[in-house]
């Protein structure tokens, strides 16, 4: 299945974007600098799309079926649906679709790194949320939800890997989106051969839960796509304060 995430890889994305609401809010408008680091050495992430926002806002939430916003994400790496979302909304301060994969630790692909750093505002009391696809997985995605942004300094968040309960863990070319051979350890048998989300969905969809990692069913390899918790760390620092 075509996925933003593969336009990403054959032809320069473009910049993140961002989308402003809450007109007449009258608390301060902060700065916040967020670096988000991939800590596997077999997952690339996805363009990952972040948002400040007030405490109802959710990107996901354990134990509760995933929003088809979430599912693109997590099943093809696009992230379309939910920057849209997010910059539609009333109770979001800024929606950024960060634009740009990341690499596994320690690598470069495409001109692409295992880090991306961006700038966001937000509102006194907003949370923050972040998302971003596990590529080597069927449906595999890690993130933020809902978390305090620093009132001073800065805060760091350790990300765990999840699973969107939309699609059987095949761990088959077939069935995974064709990035994972152009930025992961390895080119997959086969691709680029697309991605059949609908032949391998999960009915009825389970709940988000943490995802159980490469078994090496498929083609994926424990050896090279497996990883252990924490898979990312996001780092975020108050820049500055600022005036409508």
């Amino acid at each position: 299945m075509a996925s933003l995430v593969t336009a990403a890889l054959v032809s320069v994305l473009l910049a993140g974007v961002a989308s402003a609401h809450g007109r007449g809010d009258e608390r301060r408008l902060l700065t916040y600098r967020v670096k988000l680091t991939n800590l596997t050495h077999g997952q690339p992430f996805s363009p990952p799309v972040a948002a400040t926002h007030n405490g109802g806002v959710h990107e996901f939430r354990m134990g509760r079926l995933a929003t088809d916003q979430l599912a693109a994400i997590a099943q093809d790496g696009d992230p379309g649906p939910m920057s849209a979302l997010l910059s539609g909304s009333p109770h979001v301060t800024r929606a950024v679709n960060v634009g740009r994969p990341l690499t596994p630790a320690g690598s470069v692909a495409g001109g692409f790194s295992d880090s991306v750093t961006f700038t966001i505002q937000a509102r006194e009391g907003d949370r923050f949320s972040i998302a971003t696809m596990l590529i080597c997985t069927n449906a595999g995605f890690t993130g933020l939800d809902s978390v305090k942004l620093p009132d001073e300094g800065h805060a760091t968040y350790w990300l765990n890997a999840y699973d969107a309960g939309r699609e059987q863990n095949t761990e088959r070319s077939v069935d995974i989106v064709d990035p994972c051979s152009a930025l992961g350890p390895v080119t997959l048998a086969g691709d680029p051969n697309g991605n059949r989300d609908a032949a391998v969905a999960t009915v009825p969809a389970q709940v988000i839960q943490p995802h159980p990692g490469i078994h090496g069913g498929g083609d994926l390899s424990p050896s090279l796509h497996d990883w252990t918790d924490p898979v990312a760390k996001v780092t975020i620092t108050l820049v500055s304060d600022n005036d409508d």
